[in-house]
C-alpha cells in the first residue's frame, strides 16, 4: 500500500519542486529540436533542423567572428551532440545551445569565409538554412557583411553570443549530395578531410574518378612538413569538455522507490519517451536539492550499472552488459556482411613514396580477406579487399605519398696549429801550457771547430801532441752544448804562447702557424641519411711471411660527414650527425707505414633553420723546456748561461666542428 502511494505521489512531488524553480506558474507547451543535419548541396551547404512541434525561426548575423544565428523560441534541444564539424564550403561547424527560461534553442553556424544565407521552406516542423560561399576579394581584411533573405532579425538576437547559453550534444546524420552506388562518406570526409571518390569500371577494377584523381603527373605537389601539418590539424579539432547539464533543476527525496517509477518521473519532467530494458530492476534511495534532471538521471544510471541511448525524443535505458552485447552483435553483423560482399581491386601509382615500403603499413589496415602487393617497375601498390575499407586505405595512401622537405647540411672543420721553438747553446774550448805542464778540454767532449793556431809556437797542451810543423791544431772542448740546428752564431777565438781560447755561441728560433678549413656540404630529404666524404686511401704494406710476397692493403683517410636530419613541427631541425677527419702523418711511421691522425665528433643536436652550432672542439697545448748544462757552473746566475744549452718548444692545436642546416623550400 505504501509503495502504491509513493508511485501516485511522485509526479505531484516533482511538479511542486519544479513550480518552486520557475519564475512563472504558467507552463507553455514547447517544441523539441530532435535533429540537426548538415547536407552538402551543389551550390553550398544546407543546415536542416527537424523539430517535434511547430517552430518559428529567427535568423540573424554576428561578426568577429562571422557566424549565422538561428533562434528557435519556445523550443527545447533534445539532440545527442553539441557540435558538428564541417570544415569546407566556407562553413567551420555548427553548434547547438539552449536557454532555460523561457526555453529557447539557438543554432550557431560558424563561418570560415563570407557567405550569403536564406531561410528556405521546409515544412511546419522543419527549418532549412541555405548557405552559399562568396569569393573574398584580394586585400579584404574581414568577411563581407552577410545578406539575409526571408528572415526577420531582432535586436536581442543580434546582440547575443554563443556564450549566452549552454550547449547540449546534437545528432549528426550527413547525407550525400547525390545518389550514387558508392559507399556513404566516412565521418572524416564529412568533416572536410580529403578523400578520393570512386567510380565502378565495367571490368570491376575500382579506380579514383577523373575529378578526384591525383594530379601528380601534371602539377607539382608542394613539400609537406608532416609534423607541422598534424599539429595544425590537432589545433583545429574542437576541445572536448566535461558533460554540461541543461535540464530543469529538481528537488527529490525518495526512499526505496522502484527504479521504473523513477524513470516514469523522468518522462514527466523531460517530455521524452522512455523505454526500459526488461533487465532494469531494483530500488532507489536519493535526496537531491536543485539538481538538473539530466544530471540526476546520470547519477542514478551510474549507481545502478545502467546506461542510456537517445534517439530523437526516445530515451532508451538498459544495463551496460545489454548494450555491450548489442554492440558486439552489431559489430559481428557488420563483419559478416563485409565478408559476404565481393572483393574489388584498387591500384594506386605513387609519386614520392616507394611502393614496397608502404606494403607493411597498408597491411595493418586491410580486412581479413584483403591483400596488398607492390609493383616495383611502375611504383604502384595494388590493394584487393572489400569495398568498405577502400576509402580509408585510399586516404591513407594520399597522406603517405607526399613530397617531403629537403635539408642542406654544411659542416665546417676548422683546424689551427701554432708552434714556437727556441734553441740556444754554447761551445767552449781552452788550453793552457807552460813547459811540461798543461790544462784544457778533453778530446772525448769534442774539438773546437777552428784550427788557426799553426803559425804560433805552441807549448804542450793537455790532450794534444806537440806540433811537428806549423799546421793548424784544434783545441779539445771543455763544454760541447751547441745548438742542434743553429741558424745564427758568434765565435770568439784567442791564442798566445801559453793560452788558447775558442768560444762559440749558436742560436735558433722558429715560429709556425697552420690553418686548415674543410667545408663538406650535403643535401638530403627529411629523415633520410646522407653521406659525403673526401680524402685519400693510404697503402699499408705488410712484410712477406713464410716466403710469400708482401701484401698491400688500403686504409681510408677521409673527411666524412654522415647526418640524418629531422624537421620538427616548429620548423627547427633535429640532427643526428657524425663528422670525422682522418689524415695520414708521414712524419711518424711504423715499418715504413704512416700513422693516421683522426678527429671525430658524433652527437645529436637541435638547431634552428639557418642557424650555426658548434658540435665539438678540441684544444691541445704542449709546452716543453729542455736544459743541458755543465754541473755546478751552469747553475751560476747569469754566468751559467755560458755553460748551458736551453731548448724551448710550444705548440697549440685547435679543432672545432661547425654545423649549419637549412631547409630548402621546394
Amino acid at each position: 500500500m505504501r509503495k502504491q502511494l509513493l508511485v501516485v505521489l511522485l509526479p505531484l512531488l516533482v511538479m511542486v519542486s519544479r513550480a518552486q524553480t520557475q519564475t512563472s506558474p504558467d507552463r507553455t507547451k514547447h517544441a523539441t529540436l530532435q535533429r540537426v543535419e548538415v547536407v552538402r548541396a551543389e551550390d553550398g551547404v544546407n543546415v536542416e533542423m527537424t523539430a517535434n512541434g511547430s517552430v518559428v525561426p529567427e535568423v540573424s548575423t554576428l561578426e568577429s567572428p562571422a557566424r549565422v544565428l538561428v533562434t528557435l523560441p519556445n523550443t527545447v534541444a533534445a539532440t545527442s551532440r553539441n557540435y558538428l564539424s564541417v570544415g569546407s564550403d566556407g562553413i567551420k561547424g555548427v553548434r547547438i545551445g539552449m536557454d532555460q527560461n523561457p526555453p529557447t534553442t539557438r543554432v550557431v553556424i560558424d563561418l570560415l569565409q563570407a557567405c550569403t544565407y536564406e531561410l528556405a521552406p521546409g515544412g511546419e516542423n522543419k527549418v532549412v538554412v541555405k548557405l552559399h560561399p562568396v569569393a573574398r576579394s584580394a586585400g579584404t581584411a574581414k568577411p563581407a557583411s552577410l545578406s539575409a533573405a526571408g528572415a526577420d532579425t531582432t535586436q536581442a538576437a543580434a546582440t547575443s553570443s554563443p556564450q549566452d547559453f549552454v550547449f547540449v550534444e546534437p545528432s549528426y546524420q550527413a547525407k550525400p549530395a547525390t545518389e550514387t552506388t558508392a559507399p556513404a562518406p566516412a565521418p572524416a570526409e564529412r568533416a572536410g578531410e580529403a578523400a578520393a571518390k570512386f567510380v565502378e569500371r565495367p571490368e570491376g577494377n575500382l579506380l579514383p574518378s577523373p575529378s578526384a584523381a591525383p594530379q601528380a603527373a601534371t602539377t607539382t605537389q608542394p613539400a609537406v612538413n608532416l609534423a607541422a601539418q598534424q599539429k595544425a590539424q590537432e589545433s583545429q579539432e574542437p576541445v572536448k569538455h566535461e558533460p554540461q547539464y541543461t535540464g530543469e533543476p529538481i528537488s527529490v527525496n525518495l526512499k526505496d522507490v522502484d527504479l521504473q517509477d523513477f524513470f516514469r518521473l523522468i518522462h514527466e519532467i523531460s517530455g521524452l519517451n522512455v523505454v526500459l530494458d526488461p533487465n532494469v530492476k531494483g530500488t532507489l534511495t536519493i535526496v537531491l536539492d536543485d539538481v538538473p534532471w539530466d544530471q540526476a538521471l546520470d547519477i542514478v544510471l551510474k549507481n545502478n550499472g545502467l546506461s542510456r541511448q537517445l534517439e530523437g525524443n526516445v530515451l532508451r535505458i538498459a544495463t551496460v552488459e545489454t548494450l555491450r552485447r548489442e554492440a558486439d552483435a552489431h559489430r559481428a553483423q557488420r563483419e559478416a556482411e563485409a565478408l559476404a560482399v565481393d572483393k574489388i581491386t584498387f591500384t594506386r601509382f605513387l609519386s614520392y613514396a616507394h611502393a614496397k615500403d608502404l606494403v607493411v603499413t597498408i597491411k595493418k589496415f586491410i580486412s581479413q580477406r584483403g591483400d596488398v602487393i607492390a609493383d616495383e617497375r611502375t611504383n604502384a601498390i595494388i590493394v584487393t579487399d572489400v569495398p568498405s575499407v577502400m576509402p580509408a586505405i585510399d586516404r591513407l595512401l594520399t597522406q603517405l605519398d607526399q613530397k617531403t622537405q629537403q635539408v642542406e647540411i654544411e659542416a665546417r672543420v676548422v683546424s689551427a696549429t701554432r708552434s714556437f721553438a727556441r734553441d740556444i747553446g754554447t761551445q767552449l774550448g781552452f788550453g793552457f801550457g807552460n813547459a811540461g805542464t798543461g790544462i784544457g778540454g778533453a778530446s772525448a767532449v769534442g774539438s773546437t771547430p777552428n784550427s788557426t793556431f799553426g803559425i804560433i809556437p805552441l807549448y804542450p797542451i793537455v790532450g794534444t801532441s806537440p806540433p811537428t810543423s806549423t799546421s793548424g791544431v784544434q783545441i779539445p772542448l771543455f763544454s760541447n752544448l751547441g745548438s742542434t740546428s743553429p741558424t745564427s752564431g758568434i765565435n770568439l777565438t784567442t791564442a798566445s804562447a801559453h793560452v788558447r781560447i775558442d768560444a762559440v755561441l749558436t742560436m735558433a728560433e722558429s715560429r709556425g702557424l697552420v690553418k686548415i678549413l674543410s667545408r663538406p656540404r650535403v643535401v638530403t630529404q627529411n629523415n633520410i641519411q646522407a653521406l659525403v666524404r673526401q680524402g685519400i686511401r693510404v697503402p699499408i704494406v705488410t712484410q712477406a711471411q713464410l716466403g710469400g710476397p708482401p701484401t698491400v692493403t688500403y686504409v681510408d683517410a677521409f673527411l666524412r660527414l654522415t647526418v640524418i636530419p629531422q624537421i620538427t613541427s616548429e620548423g627547427t631541425i633535429f640532427l643526428n650527425v657524425d663528422v670525422e677527419n682522418t689524415v695520414p702523418d708521414f712524419g711518424e711511421s711504423v715499418q715504413g707505414n704512416p700513422t693516421l691522425i683522426t678527429q671525430q665528433a658524433t652527437t645529436q643536436v637541435l638547431v634552428t633553420d639557418g642557424g650555426t652550432v658548434v658540435i665539438g672542439g678540441v684544444i691541445q697545448t704542449n709546452n716543453s723546456v729542455n736544459i743541458d748544462q755543465v754541473p755546478l757552473l751552469g747553475s751560476i746566475p747569469w754566468l751559467g748561461n755560458l755553460f748551458k744549452h736551453t731548448t724551448v718548444s710550444t705548440s697549440n692545436q685547435e679543432l672545432i666542428f661547425f654545423i649549419t642546416p637549412r631547409i630548402i623550400q621546394t
